[in-house]
């Protein structure tokens, strides 16, 4: 097969959470291959053919984070700005809907006159760009103008300064500065659920980068946790509509403990199956539909409207669709279900506060199930590694796991932007 540009480089992304907790954008982090199997750098044309090509002309806003200054440089040349809808021009460009964000880092840019006159020269053609960076160092006073919005990280001092002004009420007319943030953008790396809900809620940020789950899941701590309302309610309504069974399971399948709490169910004594059952189709062929569409009826009242954990559970829905697509294509479908039960119950340890072991012993998993998630060992434990690493807001973390277990970094990066071209934006604009 002849060597691609998806050959060449290596992948992560980072979803971006607006203010209804649903997902407004997705970060995509490129970064060469430090040997590449194509003569010469990596050609940004060739780059957005080929994503224009594998993902969704009206999917999630894609935010384009380049990992070095060559391939920066090539970007800020070629991404063309978006057009009216039927306006000629080149293919990319005349797809107004799929021309993404192009996402400057501040260590690329400082210093580099190359860089800064790219910047300029991009943004007086219509080319909407994010600048990333700590919140204490704007860019300098000639490139300022010429981004759209910024993506900031939060020195330890605004940080603080931030989580004190959350516990007071908000007066008028305060000056933007440590402990007031300015409105309208992205921050990132934020790891408390106060610090979230103050910059969505109050300072108006268009999105949070990454989500501040375990913080989440503790302030939750003194509650019992519940499945999704939403994904209870979707669950039945589509048994009621007579959907079918790969419709039903795909989105019981969206809630991660709804999954383990039916396994659990499905597996009961008291149901006396003498098989186990070991996914969520299995137990809707063994119980059968009106049984399926009791339990979930019993689940409703008590299920959750938290929606703080909405990007908890779907960070491990995704998981669980990279994994799968991960692993050769002739994999049988029962044992693709247990590869993405290995990505949907990575994480239920965090959710339910015990020990993976604990709570898997309470299931009939595999122990290639059990190997992947307690060990990362076993065949589906490269699976994970590289699916965790991918999760990454830094590319060489994929690199590292790829090369290690022998991947195709071409591959990694098919399968990722496949699942990516499946998820659905909460109708944010970022």
């Amino acid at each position: 097969m002849t060597a691609s540009v998806l050959d060449c480089i290596s992948l992560s992304y980072q979803p971006l959470w607006g203010r209804a907790r649903s997902l407004a954008g997705i970060g995509l982090s490129i970064r060469p291959l430090p040997e590449s199997p194509l003569p010469g750098p990596v050609d940004a044309r060739e780059l957005l053919e080929a994503l224009a090509d594998l993902l969704p002309v009206d999917g999630t806003p894609l935010f384009l984070v380049p990992q070095c200054q060559a391939l920066l440089l090539e970007l800020l040349a070629h991404v063309e700005p978006p057009v009216a809808r039927g306006a000629t021009g080149p293919r990319f460009a005349s797809r107004a809907t799929a021309v993404p964000t192009l996402v400057v880092p501040a260590a690329l840019l400082a210093g580099s006159d190359l860089v800064a006159t790219g910047v300029r020269l991009a943004h007086q053609r219509g080319l909407r760009l994010v600048w990333q960076g700590s919140a204490d160092t704007p860019p300098a006073d000639d490139v300022r103008n010429s981004f759209h919005r910024y993506w900031l990280t939060l020195p330890p001092a605004w940080a603080a300064a931030a989580l004190k002004d959350a516990t007071r009420k908000a007066t008028v007319g305060e000056q933007i500065g440590p402990g007031r943030l300015p409105p309208g953008h992205i921050y990132g790396d934020i790891q408390s659920r106060v610090l979230m809900e103050y910059c969505l809620d109050r300072c108006q940020a268009v999105a949070i980068a990454g989500w501040p789950g375990e913080d989440v899941v503790y302030s939750l701590r003194h509650q019992a946790m519940q499945p999704s309302h939403a994904v209870v309610l979707a669950s039945l309504k589509a048994l009621e509509g007579d959907r079918s069974a790969e419709a039903v399971e795909r989105i019981l399948s969206e809630d991660p403990l709804l999954v383990y709490r039916f396994l659990i169910y499905a597996n009961s004594p008291a149901l006396g199956l003498r098989n186990p059952i070991e996914s969520v189709r299995h137990g809707m062929m063994m119980l059968g539909i009106e049984t399926l569409r009791g339990w979930l009826g019993k689940q409703l009242p008590h299920a959750s409207r938290e929606t703080a954990l909405r990007p908890v559970n779907a960070q491990l829905v995704l998981r669980a669709r990279l994994m799968d697509r991960l692993l050769d294509a002739g994999l049988e479908e029962a044992l693709r279900r247990e590869v993405s039960l290995c990505g949907l119950f990575s994480g239920l340890d965090l959710l339910l506060d015990e020990s993976l072991g604990t709570l898997l012993s309470r299931i009939r998993m595999s122990l290639r199930v059990q190997d992947a998630t307690l060990h990362r060992a076993g065949p589906y434990g490269p699976s994970l590694e590289v699916t965790l690493a991918l999760e990454s807001a830094d590319a060489a973390v994929v690199q590292e796991a790829v090369a290690r277990h022998e991947m195709e970094p071409g591959r990694v990066n098919r399968a990722l932007l496949e699942v990516l071209s499946g998820v659905d934006a909460g109708g944010a604009t970022v």
